[in-house]
């Protein structure tokens, strides 16, 4: 084998491995790019779940009052229950009374 061949033998070894470097950088940055849009898509969702979470902690504060105010809505219907209640056994008095007074008046006439 001649020098000039063997040059040119090494010359075009080179020159592929230079071609396969070329082609291991593109898909090296590649993937950098695609880590980058990765790493962006995570910040988002870690974003987005600080929001949820927040979210959640101010719902869970509005069922705990929500849950205050329905247990003295409760004890406000319990005390309207039970003055109906003597309402209504006022009313039944009154009406016996009335009753009464009305057959009375009734007798009184005859």
């Amino acid at each position: 084998m001649k020098d000039s061949d063997f040059q040119n033998l090494v010359i075009e070894q080179l020159s592929q491995i230079n071609c396969r470097l070329d082609k291991l950088d593109e898909g090296q940055a590649k993937l950098e790019a695609g880590q980058s849009k990765l790493e962006a898509g995570q910040a988002k969702l870690e974003a987005g779940q600080s929001k949820l979470e927040a979210r959640q902690a101010k719902l869970e504060i509005q069922v705990t009052k929500l849950e205050t105010q329905v247990k003295k809505i409760q004890k406000d219907v319990n005390v309207i229950k039970r003055d109906l209640k003597g309402v209504w056994s006022d009313i039944g008095r009154l009406d016996k009374r009335l009753t009464s007074q009305e057959d009375e008046i009734d007798s009184l006439k005859r």
